[in-house]
């Protein structure tokens, strides 16, 4: 038994010279075509940013609201800076109403089916 051991042993290490011994040739590049689906590990798609956003302009009126109480020349500008926090919580409130952000799974993006009064009120009942 120890002897055939020895001899699969020296017959394996006899095939490993002798591919060793074979000069570096490149693989053939036998690889099937790659679809046109993005891999799932690919980056989504960066939003684009605005130079101003309801939240920036949340903070900026909350800053000139926080000035005009401070400064007690400048009462108007607290009046202006609620009114600058008040109208950034409206743009809040009607840009999340207005647009729905796209979905994505995987790297892709999913449709959604269009949903109707019907729909959501048949979603809401099976709840």
């Amino acid at each position: 038994m120890k002897e055939r051991y020895e001899q699969e042993i020296e017959q394996l290490l006899g095939e490993l010279e002798s591919e060793t011994d074979v000069p570096d040739t490149p693989p053939a590049n036998n690889t099937p075509p790659l679809d046109d689906q993005p891999s799932p590990f690919t980056p989504r798609p960066k939003q684009r940013t605005r130079l101003i956003s309801p939240t920036k302009l949340a903070v900026v009126g909350a800053a000139v609201a926080l000035i005009g109480l401070l400064v007690a020349k400048f009462v108007w500008l607290s009046m202006a800076g609620m009114a600058i926090m008040v109208g950034a919580v409206a743009w809040m409130f009607f840009q999340r109403m207005g647009s729905q952000r796209q979905k994505y799974w995987r790297g892709r993006p999913v449709e959604a089916e269009p949903q109707g009064t019907w729909q959501r009120f048949r979603r809401w009942l099976s709840k």
